[in-house]
């Protein structure tokens, strides 16, 4: 073989591992959800992209996200465990409106404020994004779901999940700017259990006055099994919960007619 054919079946096959490894980049745009989940101590992250906010904003049916955007192979190829595991939900737009996980209700701020959250939001995806373009797609990494090593950092823009969630400061899980704790956390004999763990969504569009902060608007919550069936669960709009007072005022009303005739 001539150096002219090596050098062309080299360039050929370069560029093949450079798409194969391309076809494994995560497939996020700036207002899509994030799921991130981690554990305690030395390991792997795993990122995973759950599609548009749109569609958790407008959902009117419970769904499933486990199987759906990541799969139990990648999750168990991560080493991520469902015992002591700790995850949360997050999303951005460029206008700074946040889409975030709490255990408790969150107020809206700033655009100035919010914008803190949503670049670290950004960095996290942006991680996610590079670790994915390392690998190939396989069983552990995917256009929807990457592994990532959990100490990840360059410059602080282009993160792990562990290290973009985690205040240096103080430690907690607050994304370095909200009050509260945005993960939920499993217990060491959660997958031996029936109790699921839960956690909220909140949409927090940005608000002019950071003096009296609004809350957030609640749009549904997130449901992770012991089995490690993670669904989310859409919030009914008030109209829904009317509707179904009123029918049961009716219903009420039609019983007492029955015993009375």
């Amino acid at each position: 073989m001539n150096l002219n054919k090596l050098a062309v079946l080299s360039a050929v096959a370069a560029s093949s591992l450079w798409s194969l490894n391309a076809s494994a980049q995560l497939s996020y745009n700036q207002g899509d959800l994030l799921l991130g989940m981690r554990t305690p101590g030395p390991g792997n992250d795993l990122i995973v992209d759950i599609g548009p906010a749109s569609q958790y904003v407008n959902a009117t049916v419970s769904f499933t996200i486990s199987g759906t955007y990541y799969t139990s192979a990648q999750f168990t190829a991560s080493g991520l465990d469902f015992n002591s595991l700790y995850f949360s939900v997050f999303g951005d737009t460029a206008g700074n409106t946040l889409w975030v996980t709490a255990n408790s209700p969150l107020a809206r701020h700033t655009s100035y404020f919010q914008s803190i959250a949503a670049g670290q939001f950004e960095a996290i995806a942006q991680g996610g994004a590079d670790a994915g373009s390392w690998y190939p797609a396989n069983a552990a990494n995917s256009s929807s779901a990457v592994i990532t090593p959990n100490g990840f950092s360059i410059a602080g823009s282009d993160v792990s999940y562990t290290v973009g969630v985690l205040d240096p400061n103080s430690g907690a899980a607050d994304f370095q700017c909200f009050p509260t704790v945005n993960e939920a956390n499993t217990t060491a004999g959660f997958s031996a259990g029936s109790s699921p763990v839960y956690l909220d969504l909140y949409e927090l569009d940005p608000y002019s006055n950071n003096t009296t902060q609004p809350p957030g608007t609640e749009l549904g919550y997130f449901e992770l099994d012991p089995n490690g069936t993670l669904t989310y669960e859409p919030v009914p709009e008030s109209g829904t919960w009317v509707m179904f007072g009123a029918g049961m005022l009716a219903l009420g009303a039609i019983r007492r007619v029955r015993r009375t005739v």
